[in-house]
């Protein structure tokens, strides 16, 4: 199974939060929802397919998502890909952040264009009416200290069979906006406005606003959780470290969640040079 070294932030929406609430309640029923073990290697193959040099437009997708479902009678939530979308903004970002020259080497003038349309209308066709840039935010060799905070202890969800090993932890996001904007003010109490930790925190809550209110937010360590022995898994506590950080914050004992905060620092900072020197 390809497996990349990413861990994911999703954000799963009911389907009558779509305008097009009635194709995803079909795509639900029909049980072509692709599991979420299997979604980055169809989305590989699928670029493969679809993007090549000479590069004239963005090219168009199967409408594809990531479905939780609820049972009989309650609405499926909903993770688009929205794959057109977000290569389109990926261009125009790299665009944004290179030399002319740089970019029209990698982009020709109408690919880029066609990718200036693209978001300019927002793909209406494949994408949510609220201003949210993305069901899916990927982090390749680690997990955003800032994406702990989205989710919470007690919601975590560990699977380990022969030849499986996933970790992941599904919250309403209500109680996700809520720990978010705890988490921020009590940063910013302690920190300051401008701390970096502080930022990043906001950003992610600006980002988790612009989704329904009955969405469930996931943190899943995809292809991170299978090079990970199982003890490993099975002692994962960023989470929880997380939260004792923010509750040490709350009872106005900085130092200790410094120490917190700190320990989760090293951790990933280890994991990240392991990975890249194997």
């Amino acid at each position: 199974m390809y497996a990349p070294n990413a861990s994911y932030l999703r954000v799963y929406e009911p389907a009558a939060a779509f305008a097009d609430a009635d194709y995803w309640r079909a795509y639900a029923a029909s049980g072509r929802a692709v599991d979420p073990l299997e979604g980055p290697r169809l989305r590989r193959e699928a670029l493969y397919e679809r993007i090549g040099w000479p590069w004239r437009v963005v090219p168009s997708f199967n409408r594809e998502a990531y479905v939780i479902d609820r049972g009989p009678g309650a609405d499926p939530l909903v993770c688009p890909w929205n794959l057109r979308y977000r290569i389109a903004a990926a261009a125009l970002e790299v665009k944004r952040l290179t030399p002319e020259a740089v970019a029209e080497a990698l982009f020709p003038p109408e690919f880029l264009a066609s990718a200036e349309e693209i978001v300019e209308l927002d793909d209406g066709a494949d994408r949510h009416e609220a201003p949210a840039d993305s069901h899916e935010h990927v982090a390749s060799w680690s997990v955003p200290l800032r994406w702990f905070a989205c989710v919470r202890p007690e919601d975590r969800e560990l699977v380990l069979r022969p030849g499986l090993s996933q970790l992941r932890y599904r919250t309403p996001i209500s109680k996700s906006r809520t720990g978010m904007v705890v988490a921020r003010n009590l940063v910013r109490a302690e920190f300051g406005e401008d701390a970096e930790l502080a930022a990043a925190l906001a950003e992610t809550g600006r980002w988790l606003d612009g989704f329904h209110r009955d969405a469930v937010v996931e943190l899943d360590y995809g292809g991170l959780a299978s090079r990970l022995d199982p003890a490993e898994l099975r002692e994962e506590d960023s989470v929880d470290l997380t939260w004792q950080a923010i509750d040490h914050l709350g009872a106005s004992e900085p130092e200790d969640a410094q120490d917190c905060y700190a320990r989760l620092v090293d951790r990933w900072r280890d994991r990240r040079l392991a990975e890249r020197l194997n």
